[in-house]
């Protein structure tokens, strides 16, 4: 039994992940976002073809849906017993999904948003730092794109930092006492997996914002702009 949960929560992991909520809410609507703005089905392409409200809606179900099973093994709401390396792994077969969707024909989003229900849900203090990063760029300068890179390369850094604080640089899972899991190298890993997947999918925007013609964005406006 035992064995069976453990690929079982793993199964859900990816699952869970492919779920392509920025693709439901346009067909909710009449609109397949895959043929619109720059076809992809995250948040920021959900707001080109459905507004703002549907745009954060998406964001904070994408957000969700990484989260969901790391915070339930992060806070032993689910028995460590059938954690599998550390809840981190679970994360990252929710951000796969996203990426790669078996519902979709394994053609995903970007990440940004899944990436950072992980990492919230794993170290809650990271979540709204970055968030604010990723408003203040986005403010300055209307690139969902480049706040989005800078936001998941703070995340990143902020392992190291909060790790660094807690002085684990180890693989132990969790600590002795069993109520909180160690901030370790597991969390630097698969942070920087996640970091890494966010930054390929992004590749596109970076050579667009290197050769400076990244197109900036008003969702609320709905431009038919490339992200």
């Amino acid at each position: 039994m035992e064995i069976f949960l453990k690929i079982l929560f793993l199964l859900l992991a990816y699952l869970i992940g492919s779920i392509p909520f920025g693709f439901i809410f346009g067909k909710m609507n009449g609109i397949d976002i895959r043929e619109v703005g720059s076809k992809n089905i995250g948040a920021t392409n959900a707001g080109r073809a459905l507004g703002f409200k549907y745009a954060l809606l998406t964001y904070l179900c994408d957000m969700l849906k990484g989260a969901i099973i790391v915070f339930l093994f992060r806070f032993e709401i689910i028995p460590s017993t059938y954690c599998v390396l550390n809840p981190m792994l679970y994360g990252l077969l929710a951000v796969i999904g996203h990426t790669f969707p078996i519902y979709l024909k394994f053609k995903g989003g970007k990440s940004v948003a899944c990436g950072s229900g992980v990492l919230g849900a794993y170290c809650p203090i990271l979540l709204p730092i970055a968030i604010v990063i990723f408003a203040i760029i986005f403010l300055i300068t209307k690139y969902v794109s480049l706040g989005s890179l800078i936001g998941a390369l703070f995340m990143f850094i902020g392992t190291i930092i909060t790790t660094a604080i807690a002085g684990q640089f180890n693989f132990d899972n969790y600590n002795p006492d069993g109520s909180l899991w160690a901030y370790n190298w597991y969390f630097i890993i698969f942070s920087f997996v996640i970091m890494a997947i966010i930054y390929i999918k992004h590749s596109s925007n970076i050579k667009r914002l290197i050769n400076g013609n990244e197109n900036k964005i008003n969702i609320k406006k709905k431009e038919k702009t490339e992200n």
